[in-house]
């Protein structure tokens, strides 16, 4: 008897088509255009995502059998994460990596290995081939090609005219949460579009106040009426005198009956700056990126300290939390059993406070083994370390641990 389908899968079945890909009803061109190339919030907000996730270091490790860990040093795992390709470094492959996430919502890795049977020195016999070079592939040009059973069936990415089939095996897809799509994440800009709107509409406002001479604009009143040739006189000369930067706040010279009749609100009753700030701190709220850093609010040592640390623990370990599981259901495996990477949080600085204070919860507790506590800093398992210690066997300074 065969398993039974889950409720997603019997729903899927009525409605998927079959072997073609399903595009997600984002456009993604206008979100990297609108959202982020034209709006210095959203940019400020995902640079310092995704420049402070490229910063951080990753270690390899592999799991015993009696429940420990082992750091491996060298490895050709780690040497991939460190050149990913031939024209990237780990910084910016993990940078693009991020960066995609945070403005589509979605971020596609895409695995690649020599050509080779399973004969082959880089194929792996029981995971396929060995990876030995990672790409970060635009989420415009990518479908999901669903499946009623598995989800996904594969990938197809698009470029110039063409498309290219990739097997699921081959695509690391790293996505944020949506409530309402099963193949694809949910975009901040999307969540944010109505702030970066606004803001990028004042913007422009602006721009065309100082292009326009710089003063709300108006109407002139004629008592007569105007020949066609009168004026198409006073239209020229009013762009010749008025408009443009240069001609700001020059006087204007009205002939007989002519009058100026403001037409405009001012910026200060329409209460605009205050608009303005208000929007920018919707679109750092949605992304989670303390105001201070991107220049929104007044920053001090003290609150750009206070606010670097939140953007390690509420954003960028989350986001590398997404990236190590990624890594660990798909990329890992291919290298041997056993292994698992992570990152390392020690070398964090705006976490070490947090880190000093673990190290003396761990050496002043009196009911963990010093192999427990020498786990719970990160440290590998020591023979005869099972058992409990006394409190004056503290664990290693931390730059002995360094040198191990």
């Amino acid at each position: 008897m065969g398993a039974k389908q889950s409720a997603i899968n019997r729903a899927l079945t009525l409605f998927l088509p079959l072997d073609q890909g399903i595009s997600t009803n984002v456009d993604y061109a206008t979100l990297a255009k609108e959202g982020f190339t034209k709006n210095s919030v959203v940019f400020a907000c995902v640079k310092e995502i995704a420049g402070a996730a490229a910063g951080v270091d990753w270690l390899l490790y592999q799991r015993l059998a009696d429940g420990g860990r082992k750091r491996i040093l060298t490895h050709p795992l780690l040497d991939l994460i460190e050149r990913p390709n031939p024209v990237q470094g780990k910084f910016e492959f993990i940078e693009s990596a991020i960066g995609t996430l945070y403005v589509s919502g979605n971020a596609y890795l895409e695995m690649v290995g020599p050509q080779g049977g399973a004969t082959s020195p880089h194929k792996n016999p029981e995971t396929g081939f060995v990876p030995r070079e990672m790409y970060a592939l635009r989420p415009d040009r990518m479908k999901v090609v669903p499946h009623p059973v598995s989800l996904i069936a594969g990938y197809e990415y698009r470029v110039s005219g063409q498309t290219v089939a990739l097997s699921r095996d081959r695509v690391l897809h790293i996505k944020l949460f949506h409530p309402l799509d099963d193949w694809y994440g949910l975009s901040p800009i999307q969540v944010a579009a109505l702030a970066i709107d606004k803001l990028n509409a004042g913007d422009k406002w602006n721009s065309a106040l100082l292009q326009n001479s710089a003063v709300p604009s108006g109407a002139l009143v004629s008592k007569e009426r105007l020949t066609d040739e009168q004026f198409s006189r006073l239209k020229k000369e009013m762009r010749e005198q008025v408009q443009g930067i240069r001609n700001a706040r020059e006087p204007l010279l009205l002939e007989q009956d002519l009058d100026w009749k403001e037409l405009s609100v001012s910026p200060k009753d329409m209460d605009w700056i205050e608009g303005l700030k208000f929007s920018a701190l919707q679109i750092a709220q949605i992304y989670n990126v303390p105001p201070e850093l991107i220049g929104l609010q007044p920053a001090t040592y003290q609150n750009r300290k206070e606010g670097r640390k939140a953007l390690y623990t509420e954003v960028i370990c989350p986001a590398l939390n997404r990236l190590r599981d990624a890594f660990n259901n798909l990329l890992t495996p291919r290298f041997g059993k056993d292994l698992f990477l992570d990152y390392n949080k020690d070398k964090i600085e705006a976490l070490s406070e947090d880190q000093e204070s673990l190290w003396k919860r761990a050496n002043d507790s009196q009911f963990l083994t010093l192999n427990e506590k020498r786990r719970l800093v990160g440290f590998d398992d020591l023979p005869g370390g099972d058992t409990l210690v006394s409190r004056n066997q503290n664990l290693p300074s931390q730059d002995t641990r360094k040198s191990e």
